[in-house]
């Protein structure tokens, strides 16, 4: 489920680039969520900044100095910036839920794009790593986001058990892609 969160973590960076403009509600099957993924507006090629800020990290079961080390990165931003390629773009976001759900493991409680606005809600349960459940939700458009993401999950598996994590994502278009220099 680690490549999970990494998945949806990424998911979640990627959907905060577009914009969309259909809405639905209700449980989403995978190839749903695909289908809707692939109705979103493209965004548009350039330099980004990203700015990821951890807002919650409870892991009850972890031992004292890695709590520790966790209440301390709470609030911190992490920035990084990088550049959508015009072929980049052109892929859209179909592709990225390819990964998720092939095992049968995960589903959409919901998945809802509208004006701009994401809202979703994925559940997933192995028996080997326990349940998590993934929410995204905030403002998308071409030139940029800005979506919370919120992680529950229970790996009754792990000596660490439950664990939930929250972050604040913004990521904006700063302009064109630098050209590489020729030397």
């Amino acid at each position: 489920m680690n490549s999970r969160i990494t998945t949806v973590a990424v998911i979640a960076a990627a959907l905060q680039l577009a914009a969309c403009d259909s809405a639905d509600s209700g449980p989403k099957t995978m190839e749903e969520a695909k289908e809707e993924a692939g109705k979103l507006e493209r965004p548009r090629p350039g330099q980004y900044k990203q700015t990821m800020t951890v807002t919650e990290f409870e892991l009850p079961g972890a031992p004292p100095e890695m709590a520790a080390q966790l209440k301390s990165a709470l609030g911190q931003s992490n920035d990084q910036e990088f550049c959508l390629t015009e072929e980049m773009s052109k892929k859209g976001f179909q592709d990225m839920f390819q990964k998720i759900g092939d095992d049968g493991e995960c589903s959409y409680e919901r998945f809802n794009v509208s004006g701009g606005d994401l809202d979703a809600l994925l559940q997933c349960q192995s028996e080997a790593e326990g349940k998590a459940q993934f929410s995204l939700a905030g403002k998308v458009t071409t030139e940029g986001s800005d979506i919370k993401v919120r992680i529950d999950s229970d790996n009754p598996n792990s000596p660490m058990g439950k664990a939930k994590i929250g972050m604040h994502m913004v990521t904006e278009r700063i302009g064109d892609c630098a050209q590489p220099s020729s030397e």
